[in-house]
């Protein structure tokens, strides 16, 4: 188990195959650094080493280390003992209650690790069952979607996607549930599911949206008063041959529309968040929008554009865009996704929040 992938991961030593030898390297050179100087003591530090090789190995490891260092500290007392020093052998008590200790120590975190990950595993596969894979093309249009979670153990966050197609067109969403933890993943599974239930049977994103309302209301009402949440959405239906699309903002950010070399935001007039609609009163209003082949409509949520960069600057994701665009058009909707996260960890950009991205382009052939 010491020697999985998973568990260097976790205890942030990937890549330092040194830093997990040191503590034996040293044991091995201060052994004789001090039998060769009279004048200095390296017993104590020796006896220090199988905690610092507890903190970076696993138990394994951890072992051998406070053996060996067991076995110097012995040569070292035998050493002055033979020099008429009447040292004798007390200094040992300290040094094997410290390497057992050590021991124990590392068996005890590598426990917690071989949890987490099957906790990770878990997570995992609820993501898929939850977030599928979506088709890559839907009759005229190309389709990619990717989750990423902010921190690298963390496999399951709020934000959400969908794409399906109806015998009204093509509905899909993208959105981001307030808060964190199995409250935050459990409302996501509900909107989702009601938005699923909605596509196949509302004709519009009128009937689609107050379905989705209503289920953030209820979700919130089990909750009690203290601990509602709300969600941003955008919600997007597309015309049977592709060519329109009329979009739906609930405070979320506006996709943005890439044409060519060109790239726009569509304007919205947003509507507050999911579970604040009802209490607020304002309607919700759409936008409608011409599409012509080769056109790609990119919607995102926040982690996104609050990426920061080592100097704490945000991701100015719209310019890049731009730019890219400018240079070399996107092929496909799939280009977009790559583009976006090879570009932040081209740049150095770390993300702050989970992202999600889902593009959905107009294919140019039949």
């Amino acid at each position: 188990m010491e020697r999985l992938p998973q568990m260097l991961t976790l205890r942030r030593t990937v890549g330092l195959a040194w830093l997990r030898a040191l503590p034996l390297v040293l044991v091995i050179v201060m052994v004789p650094v001090e039998l060769a100087t009279s004048s200095v003591h390296l017993w104590t530090l020796i006896a220090a080493l199988p905690p610092l090789a507890a903190l970076v190995n696993g138990p394994r490891t951890t072992v051998v280390v406070a053996v060996t260092a067991f076995l110097a500290c012995a040569a070292l007392n035998w050493s002055r003992i033979s020099g008429g020093v009447a040292d004798g052998y007390s200094e040992m008590v300290p040094v094997v209650l410290i390497g057992a200790t050590s021991v124990v120590i590392a068996v005890l975190r590598d426990r917690v690790i071989a949890s987490l990950i099957n906790v990770n595993a878990v997570s995992e596969a609820a993501q898929r069952a939850l977030l599928p894979d979506l088709p890559r093309r839907v009759g005229r249009l190309d389709c990619a979607a990717r989750y990423r979670a902010a921190v690298a153990d963390s496999r399951l966050g709020g934000d959400f996607f969908d794409l399906l197609d109806t015998q009204w067109g093509v509905r899909a969403v993208l959105g981001d549930v307030s808060g964190h933890g199995l409250g935050a993943v459990a409302t996501m599974a509900a909107l989702l599911g009601s938005f699923r239930e909605g596509a196949l049977d509302d004709v519009d994103l009128n009937a689609l949206s107050v379905r989705m309302e209503r289920r953030m209301l209820m979700c919130n009402e089990r909750r009690g008063g203290w601990t509602e949440e709300f969600a941003t959405a955008l919600l997007m239906a597309f015309g049977r041959d592709g060519c329109t699309v009329e979009v739906r903002s609930f405070g979320h950010h506006p996709p943005l529309l890439v044409r060519g070399g060109e790239v726009e935001a569509l304007s919205l007039t947003p509507a507050p968040p999911l579970g604040l609609v009802g209490e607020m009163n304002v309607a919700a209003r759409s936008v409608g929008r011409a599409l012509h082949p080769g056109d790609l409509l990119v919607a995102f949520t926040d982690g996104v554009v609050e990426a920061r960069d080592r100097a704490g600057g945000m991701y100015p994701f719209e310019r890049r865009l731009r730019d890219r665009a400018g240079a070399e058009p996107f092929a496909n909707a799939a280009a977009v996704v790559e583009f976006l996260f090879a570009d932040l960890e081209t740049h150095g950009f770390r993300l702050t929040d989970d992202t999600a991205v889902l593009v959905v382009g107009v294919r140019r052939g039949p």
